[in-house]
Order: structure tokens, then C-alpha cells, then sequence
């Protein structure tokens, strides 16, 4: 312990205090309505400790030694964020090691040996000075958690402070929670009335809400409406009006909620194991260890902090508004996730795309900054464009391709160009041997005028023409992923048939071994060339093109949408390329690998 507490201190004096004047240099960021700030600290000698050790590090007032509570861990190798009341950012901040604690009943012994039962969070809690134990410094995971405890836990998160007499008619001085009654009303997050009601048990729906109104309060999460089919609890539906939106706006930012896992008499079919439901039991009484988890859960998982090349481009400050096909989505998260951690609870995250007819529209009306694009724009949305008076400019940042396949036992292995015209422009072939392929029918699949898959078929066939309207009115599969599972479900038996379709080369590579299977469908060649990594790169892959970033022409030099195509085309851009599972433009050193 001695060695510790010293290493503690000398990390103290290695990390700078973080002081009051903006001169200092330090990140901050305003949360929420403006009442708390978070200030970035360098700690770069956190790459040299253990795992174990990095984990224990936090944030104190250099001027008292006060732990700051809403502080993280180490953050891509060298930063600790700390979230401090607005009125406390000009006090200097240190970063120290938390020294490892045991709470007494939670040590069981076997023989000689000494276990721990660690309920999440509560160390960390402790030397963040949040969870403090009993009298005898016991942390009764599994007492009851009251109420003057639970708004106790809040108030030391928030650092509220106490402001005069409650008012409550159940609290007086003497009592240990009086500040803590103070501090929660004053703040509103205890409500008026008579009453404290300090000694009765909080509800999991009680201490859900109580945390939610206090993660609010600092600007990190908001109420949400929506359905209980959203939440994965059998008794999702006997959830109060009252406490839904807490729950719902918990489970949307990926914080798992207090629940009781029940083991059915159902078997898994797959491997014969139990098979478990999930419930709420919202109006049964929190325990302590349940509430301190999801306290914990919610300091660590709603924040989200940006990494140094967030800093460098102005990304902590304003993200432009990505879109995109949805072949192209696997981009938009390895760039939030390159640049933020938590990056899900970003304001501006997409769930999704709009896939890319819908997505150049709202480029086009300025909805939208910056696309990632898998094809060139439609001739569709070039006339819209220019009817818009807009001008699109299309920026390489990544190697894709057009690719098509047939079912995997299908003999066939070769397409030329013009044969690959004649099937979708004339409808010319019928069976698979005049293609130079077995005895067998062909049932070819097309995608939707406004999908990115057709602007490839504009571009590399239809030359100004159409699909076929047979194919157009008959074959037509309206999304990328319906499209492999639709040439599936064309093989026959009698008469034998196999189905053609068409995708994009990475899409397909990262869809097709979790959506039908690795051996349902085979890529073809086209004019003798497969299409591979290497192929596609080098351009002898016929079909082989580029994923692009997509900007309105007239949009500023500093602004975030080209901001974001410098980075897309940088040493980092370009491993986000890799790490989305498309061909980077330049081979990419490996961090993992480095060394």
C-alpha cells in the first residue's frame, strides 16, 4: 500500500494541475446547459503503467486532494477527462492513482485463501469518493439501498452542494444525511414536500429516474418517448409512465439497466443450454451493489471524449453531418469510433444511413455535409443537382468494386463484359450455357433505380440505356442485403436454376458469411480476373473503382465537411478505411503491429 500511495503522488507531480486560466492550454468543454465543464489532463506516463494500475487512475483538486467523481479512466493512452461544476473549473486538477480497496464483507476465505467479490464500480466509487461503506467499512452489496443513501450517491456524483435547511419535516442537523437532503433539493432533484422518507427502501424504478434526473442535470442524457418493445425485459410492459422514459434513454446509450435474469425450463435448440429471460421488476427494492453498478455504468458509458485527431480537425467542436449508402455505414462508425470513445452517445452518431439516392438528396439540400459514397451520383441525382444549382465534387478515399456472383455450387466461374450487357440490357440468355456455363436456368436479379449499385451498372453498361423492364418488373431486389439472399433463394432443383446478382465488392466480402452463409454464394470472374484486394488496387479487375467522399463544391475550405475529407485521406483516415473493411489508398501501418 506504501508503494502505491507514493506512486500516487509521484504521478501527482509528474501530470501538471490543470490551472484556472484558459491560458493553460487545456481542452474544455462546456456539458449540457453550461453548469458543469470537462477538462482534458495529459498523463502520458499512463502508457507505461500495467493494466492494472492505468485502470486506477483518476482526478483530484490539487489545492485539497479532493477526488473529483465524474472523472474517466485512462483515455487513448495519455488523457483523464474530469467533469467538474462550472463554478469549481478554475481550481486546479492533478491526476493520481486510486489506492486498491477491499471492503471487509466482501472477502470470503476458502481454506487459506482470501477471495474478493468485486461488485462493479464500487472501487472505483470509493477513491472517486462516491461509495464510502458502512461504519465498520462494509458495503452490504446486497442491503436494501435507501432513500438518504441513494440521493447521498447522487449528490457526491454531482459534488452538489448543501444549501441551508431542507424543509423536510423527517430531517434535522443531527442527522447524516441533513446536507445531503439540503443539496438534493436545492438542486431539484429531490422533490418538495413534507417529507424525505430517509429510511424507506428505493425502488430499481425509483433509483433509475433518480439517476437519469442527474445525468441530465449535467447534460449527458435526455428522456426518452418511444416503446417498450425497445427494451430487452419480459415485463417491459408493467414499466410506469413515469419511469419509462429513464429506462428507455438508459438502454438507447447502452448503460445496462438493474435487472433480475431467470432461467426458464426452455432449452436452446442450437446447443441444448437454458435459455434465460430478463426482468425489470421495476417496484422491487434496489440493493446497494445493483445501484452502485449502474451509477458506475452511467459515469463510464455516456460521456464521450475526443481523441487528439478530434482536436486537431475541430471535431470536438462540430462533426459535419455524415450520410451515406448503406454499403458505406461501416465507415461512419470507424470514424466515430476513431475519433470519440463512447462515440454511440455522440449527439450527431447515425444509426444508419439513408442509403445513397436519399443521401444525396440531402446533400444536395444541404442537409447533409459530407457522403461516403460506394458509387458515382445517379444521372437521376446529377439532374437534380443541377437543377438545385448545386455542383457535386467526388474525392477517392478507398478502393471498392462492382462484383457479381451466383450460387455457390453454380459451375460457372467466368462473365465477360458484353455477356454481363446482354444479360441486363437485351434479357438475351435464358440458360446458363450460353454463357459458356452448365445446363441450367438463369434468373438474374437487378437492384432499384435509386440504389448506388445501379449508378455502377450505369456506368460500366447501360451506357445511357436501361435495364431490361422483364428484369426491372420481375427480378428487381430493393436492398443490398435482399439482393444476396434473393440469388439464394433462385436455385432449383427442377429445373436446376441459378441465380446472378450484383453488389459491392466489400459490402459483399463483410455481408455475405453472416447473412446466408460463406458457401451459399461465389463471386465470379470478370473477362478472366477475379476480384481481390490486390486486383481491385492494381486496376486489372475490370470493374474495380473507388469509394468516394462526396462534398458540395461550394462548401468552404475550413469547413467540417472538408475538414473531414483531409482526415479521411490522412495516415488515420485511412487505417478507418482498413478498419471499415474497405482497400485503403496506401497500405497502413498497423498500431497493433507497430514495433
Amino acid at each position: 500500500m506504501k508503494r502505491l500511495l507514493a506512486l500516487g503522488l509521484c504521478l501527482a507531480l509528474l501530470c501538471p494541475a490543470a490551472g484556472a486560466a484558459e491560458a493553460d492550454g487545456l481542452w474544455r468543454r462546456s456539458e449540457g446547459d453550461g453548469s458543469y465543464i470537462t477538462i482534458r489532463l495529459p498523463c502520458p506516463q499512463g502508457e507505461e503503467l500495467s493494466w492494472a494500475d492505468s485502470r486506477r487512475l483518476a482526478v483530484r483538486y490539487a489545492d485539497t486532494g479532493e477526488p473529483v467523481a465524474l472523472a474517466s479512466g485512462l483515455q487513448w493512452g495519455e488523457w483523464l477527462f474530469a467533469t467538474v461544476p462550472a463554478d469549481q473549473a478554475h481550481r486546479p486538477l492533478e491526476v493520481f492513482l486510486g489506492e486498491e480497496h477491499r471492503f471487509p464483507d466482501c472477502i470470503t476465505y476458502w481454506e487459506d485463501l482470501a477471495l474478493y467479490e468485486e461488485y462493479y464500480g464500487a472501487g472505483d466509487l470509493y477513491y472517486r469518493g462516491v461509495v464510502r461503506g458502512d461504519e465498520a467499512g462494509n458495503l452490504n452489496a446486497t442491503r436494501s439501498l435507501t432513500r438518504a443513501e441513494a440521493f447521498a450517491l447522487v449528490c457526491r456524483l454531482l459534488r452538489l452542494e448543501p444549501a441551508g435547511d431542507p424543509g423536510y419535516a423527517d430531517v434535522s442537523p443531527d442527522d447524516w444525511y441533513y446536507e445531503t437532503a439540503s443539496a438534493a433539493r436545492a438542486a431539484g432533484i429531490a422533490a418538495g414536500g413534507l417529507f424525505f422518507e430517509p429510511d424507506r427502501a428505493v425502488t430499481r424504478g425509483e433509483f433509475t429516474v433518480l439517476l437519469a434526473r442527474a445525468m441530465e442535470r449535467v447534460g449527458w442524457l435526455t428522456p426518452s418517448e418511444g416503446g417498450t418493445e425497445e427494451l430487452n425485459l419480459n415485463d417491459a410492459g408493467s414499466i410506469p409512465d413515469w419511469a419509462l422514459g429513464a429506462y428507455l434513454a438508459f438502454a438507447r446509450a447502452n448503460v445496462p439497466l438493474i435487472q433480475t435474469m431467470v432461467e426458464t425450463e426452455e432449452r436452446d435448440p442450437n446447443d441444448g443450454g437454458s435459455v434465460y429471460i430478463y426482468l425489470a421488476e421495476w417496484d422491487k427494492a434496489a440493493q446497494r451493489g445493483e445501484a452502485i453498478q449502474l451509477l458506475n455504468s452511467a459515469r463510464q458509458q455516456l460521456p464521450w471524449y475526443p481523441s487528439q485527431a478530434a482536436v486537431d480537425y475541430g471535431f470536438d467542436e462540430r462533426m459535419p453531418v455524415i450520410d451515406g449508402s448503406t454499403s458505406t455505414y461501416p465507415y461512419t462508425m470507424a470514424v466515430y469510433g476513431a475519433l470519440f470513445s463512447n462515440y454511440g452517445n455522440h449527439p450527431q452518431f447515425p444509426d444508419s444511413n439513408s442509403k445513397s439516392f436519399y443521401s444525396y438528396d440531402r446533400l444536395i439540400s444541404g442537409e447533409a455535409d459530407i457522403l461516403f459514397a460506394s458509387t458515382k451520383p445517379t444521372q437521376d441525382t446529377l439532374d437534380k443537382a443541377a437543377a438545385a444549382g448545386v455542383e457535386l465534387e467526388l474525392i477517392p478515399m478507398a478502393y471498392d468494386a462492382m462484383v457479381f456472383f451466383t450460387n455457390g455450387d453454380n459451375p460457372a466461374k467466368n462473365l465477360t463484359m458484353e455477356q454481363i450487357r446482354s444479360v441486363y440490357v437485351y434479357n438475351a440468355y435464358t440458360n446458363w450455357n450460353q454463357m459458356g456455363g452448365p445446363d441450367a436456368r438463369l434468373t438474374p436479379y437487378c437492384r432499384n433505380r435509386d440504389s448506388g449499385s445501379q449508378a455502377q451498372m450505369e456506368e460500366f453498361f447501360l451506357q445511357g440505356g436501361e435495364i431490361h423492364p422483364d428484369i426491372q418488373q420481375e427480378t428487381t431486389s430493393v436492398a443490398m442485403a435482399s439482393v444476396l439472399t434473393d440469388v439464394v433463394d433462385a436455385r432449383r432443383e427442377d429445373p436446376l436454376t441459378y441465380g446472378l446478382g450484383y453488389s459491392i465488392y466489400y459490402y459483399y466480402l463483410q455481408t455475405t458469411p453472416m447473412l446466408v452463409g460463406p458457401d451459399a454464394l461465389k463471386l465470379l470472374k470478370v473477362e478472366g480476373v477475379s476480384p481481390t484486394d490486390e486486383t481491385i488496387a492494381d486496376g486489372s479487375y475490370p470493374l474495380a473503382g473507388y469509394n468516394y467522399a462526396v462534398v458540395r463544391a461550394d462548401a468552404p475550405e475550413d469547413s467540417p465537411a472538408r475538414r473531414m475529407v483531409e482526415f479521411m485521406l490522412s495516415e488515420q483516415g485511412q487505417l478507418c478505411v482498413y478498419n471499415a473493411g474497405f482497400g485503403p489508398l496506401e497500405p497502413v501501418e498497423l498500431p497493433w503491429l507497430a514495433g
